[in-house]
């Protein structure tokens, strides 16, 4: 057994989507470690590693095979968590896709198959996965946080103003607008993420349910590294497990923290959690205004 780092979270009963590798495995292992029960899912049987894992360190586990764009699968695992946990209080929709997209060179057959896929389970999936576990965290308050992406920030983009350029490792590197080409897909279901975010932070308010979105910038997934390929892993390539632990710094705020927010690490930056952005709000109680 390797035993609890610590029990900030211990009590907690946490469910992960996209959990067998990657950054959903890592903030599966990361609240497991700060004493959190967890339960997790993802379209690969290898999940079920995942959840043996969380057993090591000696909290409860459930693991399932499912596909978060299949609204019958995704309510069964939500569901079958909370019975295998005793409930639900913190959601980390963290399943997602990502399809280079070409709209001046794309065939119509492949522009309609990716924007389903994509859409599918990077949008559809993450508001199944939402209204699925929202009766069970109206019961008792919790949180739900969305997993987006660092194209939503205006970071390392000189045309916008640039946050914490002191310890910014691109600083003085030229680098493309926000959004670039092959991601219009991708880019769109974050930001209709964070379009959902921000309306259900809202709605929970009053339920003490916190509604953040969280995106990160490069980080060495299976995901990411697949796109690297053999070229050198690019400097400033922030680790899951560093992600992760700022996502726990962000839970452990508790019922008066944030809601609302857009929360952001960067690669190339201090990997920690900034203080409240502009559509952030201190409490619930303030975004009810």
């Amino acid at each position: 057994m390797v035993g609890l780092m610590d029990a900030s979270l211990k009590g907690r009963r946490a469910l992960v989507t996209g959990a067998a590798d990657g950054l959903g495995k890592a903030f599966a292992l990361a609240l497991a470690h700060a004493g959190a029960d967890v339960a997790v899912c993802d379209i690969s049987s290898s999940v079920s590693a995942v959840a043996d894992e969380l057993k090591a360190i000696g909290v409860k586990a459930y693991s399932a095979v499912a596909d978060v764009a299949n609204e019958k699968q995704i309510k069964k695992f939500v569901d079958d968590a909370a019975i295998a946990l005793g409930g639900l209080d913190l959601v980390i929709s963290n399943a997602g896709v990502v399809r280079i997209t070409a709209p001046t060179k794309d065939s119509w057959e492949k522009t309609v198959d990716d924007f389903d896929a994509v859409i599918g389970v990077n949008y559809r999936g993450v508001y199944l996965t939402g209204r699925a576990a929202i009766p069970y965290l109206i019961k008792q308050g919790g949180d739900l946080i969305n997993i987006t992406t660092d194209h939503m920030h205006n970071c390392g983009y000189p045309v916008i103003t640039h946050d914490h350029t002191d310890d910014c490792k691109w600083k003085d590197i030229q680098r493309s607008p926000v959004g670039g080409n092959g991601f219009d897909v991708y880019d769109s279901s974050k930001w209709a993420i964070k379009g959902l975010t921000n309306t259900w932070a809202r709605g929970l308010a009053e339920h003490g349910v916190r509604v953040n979105s969280f995106g990160m910038g490069a980080t060495a997934t299976p995901m990411y590294l697949g796109f690297v390929g053999d070229k050198p892993t690019p400097a400033g390539t922030m680790m899951p497990a560093d992600v992760a632990a700022v996502v726990v710094e962000l839970v452990n705020e508790g019922p008066q923290g944030r809601t609302g927010d857009c929360i952001q690490v960067w690669a190339g930056h201090p990997t920690f959690l900034r203080p409240v952005g502009l559509e952030g709000r201190l409490t619930a109680r303030d975004i009810g205004r």
